[in-house]
């Protein structure tokens, strides 16, 4: 079993065969991998790779409990959703804790002076976090959480984050999972193309509305830019710039040769970046990686 390429999301396992592999033998060893798996309770095939816009993937059921919904821990948070209706890569559980950590170093706390205080006393100024691609939202959750770890003198800081997602589905499952969390006056979603979110932001700060159980309005611009997108052709970082301020630290996945995102950055920032920070967050085939990359709008 070890050479069926799987991934194991939560109670659903998803294993891929090569072609021409008998569907007796699909279901034998469906079924072996369940008695060696007492966690997982349902096992699909992977049929197809990714495809659309929306990068979901096409499963059929092999053996176990027939569903398509999973229940999916990581990181201290709970996910749930339908497998054939959103993207969603336990792979990038590790990329996502990475990326909660650079977000939270870079917002400020308030100042030791809350050690004299029973409770956490948090700065007036907001850092606002907008998500853009953020499917089910793991990292809005993910970062969320990580933000609400009280320091040992008890100090947290004062944040919102903003998720953007095209996929209706992906949007209900967001929903459940940021109550599911707990998350609700962390985390507000915006749903809708990534390309209409001028339009979506005006229209929300004309509804003069708050962010839930604070004083502070909807935002215009960002202090955190997270772009987890997938591999597509547009970059979608002339968007993110309409939404970016001097100072805003943008977090941006490219894919291919670390020249050819570093190329684009550049191309489509217009040049307005500071120094690119880049590392390898993966890889997506045979010399294909994904790339993260991290710069200052200046």
């Amino acid at each position: 079993m070890k050479k069926i390429p799987q991934d194991i999301i939560g109670n659903i396992a998803i294993l891929k065969f090569p072609r021409r592999t008998l569907w007796l033998i699909k279901k034998l060893k469906a079924k072996k991998f369940l008695k060696q798996n007492p966690k997982v309770t349902t096992i699909l095939e992977k049929t197809e790779g990714f495809s659309g816009e929306l990068r979901i993937p096409t499963t059929k059921y092999l053996a176990g409990e027939k569903t398509y919904t999973a229940t999916y821990k990581e990181n201290d948070c709970t996910f749930k959703f339908d497998i054939n209706k959103t993207y969603f890569s336990p792979r990038l559980s590790n990329e996502r804790k990475v990326i909660a950590e650079q977000v939270t170093k870079l917002i400020p706390l308030p100042t030791s002076e809350a050690t004299h205080y029973p409770q956490a006393k948090r700065p007036t100024k907001m850092c606002n976090i907008l998500v853009m691609f953020s499917g089910i939202s793991p990292y809005p959750i993910v970062i969320a959480k990580r933000l609400r770890l009280p320091t040992t003198d008890y100090r947290l800081p004062n944040f919102h984050i903003y998720a953007n997602e095209l996929n209706k589905e992906a949007n209900i499952s967001a929903k459940e999972n940021i109550h599911l969390n707990k998350l609700q006056k962390n985390i507000t979603l915006i749903p809708g193309d990534a390309n209409k979110l001028p339009q979506l932001l005006t229209k929300m700060a004309k509804s003069k509305k708050q962010i839930p159980n604070t004083k502070y309005q909807i935002p215009r611009k960002f202090n955190i830019i997270l772009m987890p997108r997938p591999n597509l052709k547009e970059t979608f970082l002339p968007t993110a710039l309409k939404f970016s301020k001097k100072g805003t630290t943008i977090f941006y996945h490219g894919f291919g040769t670390k020249e050819k995102v570093l190329n684009e950055i550049k191309k489509d920032t217009k040049g307005k970046t500071e120094k690119i920070n880049i590392r390898k967050a993966g890889d997506i085939g045979p010399y294909k990686f994904r790339w993260q990359a991290q710069f200052k709008i200046k």
